[in-house]
C-alpha cells in the first residue's frame, strides 16, 4: 500500500513539474512577443509625429484616430529606422483623400500607432506610450489615406534605439 502511495505522489510531482514548464515556456513566448512589441514606438513634437521601429525585422504601422474612425496606412517600416511626418502633411493628406474629414492639430494627441508583430497579432500604443492590445482586431482594410510616395515616406532615418544618434 505505501509504495501506491508513493506512486501516486511522484505521479503528482511529476505533473506539477510539467504544468510549470509549460507554463514558464508559455511566459517567455509573452515576453518575446511583449520585447518585439517595446522596440516600435511614436512620439509627436509640435510640428510632426515621429515613427520608430528598433526592431530587426520590418513592422507593418499604421496611425489611427479612433474617435474619428480615420487612420494613416503607413506600410512597412524597415529595421532600425524612423519617420517623422509633419503634422501639415498627415492633415493634408487626408483633405486630399478624405475631404469630408476635418482634422486638426487638437485631434492629434490623441493618435494611436497600431503595428502587427511577426507572429500577425496586432499591438496598439497610446500617444502616452501605452502598449496593449486591442480588445478587438482593428480593422485593416478600406481606403488607404496615406500615400507612400509622399516625402516623409522616404526620407527614413536611423532609430535611437538602434544606437543610432
Amino acid at each position: 500500500m505505501g509504495g501506491l502511495v508513493l506512486g501516486v505522489r511522484a505521479e503528482q510531482r511529476a505533473d506539477r513539474e510539467e504544468q510549470r514548464a509549460v507554463e514558464a515556456e508559455s511566459q517567455l513566448l509573452q515576453e518575446k512577443r511583449k520585447s518585439f512589441a517595446e522596440q516600435v514606438d511614436f512620439y509627436r513634437t509640435s510640428s510632426a509625429v515621429v515613427v520608430m521601429n528598433g526592431n530587426p525585422h520590418m513592422v507593418d504601422v499604421r496611425l489611427s484616430l479612433p474617435a474619428k474612425k480615420l487612420w494613416w496606412e503607413l506600410g512597412g517600416l524597415s529595421p532600425c529606422s524612423q519617420i517623422s511626418i509633419p503634422n501639415t502633411s498627415l492633415r493634408g493628406s487626408m483633405r486630399t483623400r478624405m475631404p469630408s474629414a476635418h482634422v486638426t492639430d487638437a485631434d492629434l494627441p490623441s493618435l494611436m500607432l497600431e503595428f502587427t508583430d511577426p507572429q500577425n497579432r496586432v499591438w496598439i500604443r497610446g500617444s502616452g506610450g501605452s502598449l496593449g492590445l486591442p480588445r478587438r482586431q482593428p480593422v485593416m482594410h478600406g481606403p488607404g489615406v496615406v500615400d507612400l510616395n509622399e516625402t516623409w515616406s522616404r526620407s527614413r532615418q536611423d532609430a535611437p534605439m538602434c544606437g543610432a544618434p
